[in-house]
Parts: structure tokens; sequence; C-alpha cells
């Protein structure tokens, strides 16, 4: 009788003990069949409130998986890409929609087929003033000498672009903004006329715009030094489960990508004047397997 009683007691304390006494890199119950899914607020990629709630690129994609991988748990949380790095490298079982590989992030993480297309920054500008600037393209010295330009304090345009406004940082046409937000302050002094152009992506642009109700007010004339077509791809740990996940995710996206409300997903937030290079950059560069 005593020793039932003894063997009952030391079942109990058994099946209390805490989890934390698990094997390292056990996960815990249920944590195998999570994804969580890192992502920045940055609309319209990712849009988390106002009319367009739900309605970018990413949201697609987010919905795009958790409708193909039903047998998971799906979370969405917002992280900065400092975090979202970290957690890649800590081997947690996150994936991320849009990241961009570079060697020092393919040391952390895994990258999937291109799910992300986006067109170089642009210079936005009324549309009534287009004419002011002829031609296919248009350099940033050349713009500063007719135009005022208004930028974002701190923001980086890249490489090509950056070194370009740092000649021009003392001109007396450039106007820097120190708000927080990047790109909206910045719209609406080009539609009262107090700048001439603002360099951005068009996915902001539009996305801005709409939300103001000026989707109609605003041009795009391409920058000569922006640079190429931007591509973004799903990232995972560089780990058993990270490789397991780009996997399932590639064959997805192999089936998906080609799809019209795919694509649609990134052309509502273009130009009309854009859509044709765009598709034919979608279909030459996101469509294929590299």
């Amino acid at each position: 009788m005593v020793r039932n009683t003894i063997k009952a007691l030391l079942l109990a304390a058994l099946l209390c003990l805490p989890s934390s006494l698990c094997p390292a890199g056990e996960p815990a119950a249920g944590e195998e069949r999570t994804i969580t899914w890192l992502h920045a607020d940055s609309p319209p990629m990712r849009i988390t409130d106002g009319p367009f709630v739900g309605q970018g690129p990413s949201d697609m994609i987010h919905d795009l998986m958790q409708q193909e991988l039903p047998g998971y748990a799906h979370r969405i949380v917002t992280a900065n890409l400092a975090r979202t790095l970290d957690e890649m490298k800590n081997g947690k079982r996150v994936l991320s929609v849009g990241l961009i590989a570079n060697p020092e992030r393919e040391r952390i993480a895994l990258f999937s087929l291109p799910c992300v297309l986006s067109p170089p920054i642009a210079l936005i500008v009324r549309k009534e003033d287009l004419a002011r600037w002829p031609g296919t393209t248009i350099s940033i010295d050349t713009f500063i000498e007719s135009g005022r330009l208004g930028i974002s304090r701190g923001r980086s345009y890249g490489p090509a672009l950056d070194a370009a406004l740092e000649g021009i940082k003392a001109h007396d046409n450039l106007f820097v903004d120190s708000s927080e937000r990047l790109f909206e302050n910045l719209l609406r002094m080009l539609l009262l006329q107090r700048i001439d152009g603002v360099p951005g992506y068009l996915y902001e642009a539009v996305y801005n715009a709409k939300v103001i109700g000026a989707a109609d007010r605003i041009a795009v004339v391409p920058i000569t030094e922006a640079g190429d077509y931007v591509i973004g791809s799903i990232a995972a740990p560089r780990t058993e489960w990270g490789a397991a996940m780009i996997a399932r995710v590639n064959e997805i996206l192999l089936r998906k990508r080609s799809a019209p409300g795919y694509r649609a997903a990134f052309t509502r937030w273009l130009p009309v004047a854009v859509h044709p290079e765009f598709n034919r950059i979608y279909d030459e560069r996101l469509l294929s397997r590299e």
C-alpha cells in the first residue's frame, strides 16, 4: 500500500516537471506545427489598418500560405529587420516575406524562389508638371537645377542615389524632411506645391496618394541613379526545419506566382503607365526558378 502511494507521488511529480527541463532544441507542444511570420509595418507591402487593410502584396502571400499549409497554425508578428534576422540567426521557427538575399544574410538564412518584385525608386512629381522634365529618365543633378527636391532625413535610397544626393546636400533647392513619416509628409508638400519632386518607391507613392485621395494627381519620372528592380524572397532560418519550409514554400510559389490574382496584388499599387514594363520584368525574373 505504502509502495503504491510512493509510486503515485513520483508519477505526479514527474508530470509536473516544467517544460524547460525538456531536452535542448526540443519544441514545446504545438510549436512544431506553428509558423510565425515576421514582417515590418510597411504599407502597402503589408497593410495593418485603414481603408486598404489586408490588401498588400505580403498580406496576399500570407493568406496564400495559410490556405496552402492548412496543417500549421500561422501567426503574423510585426518585427523590424534587425529582430527578424536575429530570430533566424538563433534558429527560431520563423519565416519572413520579401527579404532581399545578400551574402551576409545567406550565412544565417535560407531563401525561397523570388516572390516579391518592386520597381526601383523613382521621382514622384505632380502630373500637371510632367512636361517640365521631358525624356525617359532624369538625373538628380539635372532636376535640382529647376525643381525643389524633398527627401527624408536619414533614409537610404540605395548606394547610387545616396551618393548623388550627397553631392547636392548644400543646394538651395533641396529640402530635408525630419518627420517620422518617410514619404507621406513629403507627398503632401508636393501636392501643396511646396516642393516639386520626391524620390520614393512606386508602391508607397501610389498607396499614400490613394489614402489621401490624390492618386490621379501624381506622375512618375525614372531616376538615372535609381538602380534596378528589387527582388525579394521568403526567408527561413538555416536549419533542418527552415530547409523543409523553403521546400514547401517553393512548391507553392511555382504553382501560384503566375496566377492573375498574385500579380494583381502588386500592380494595384503601381501607376498604370508602369504596368507594361513591370509585367515584362515579372515574367522574366519573378517567374524564373532562380
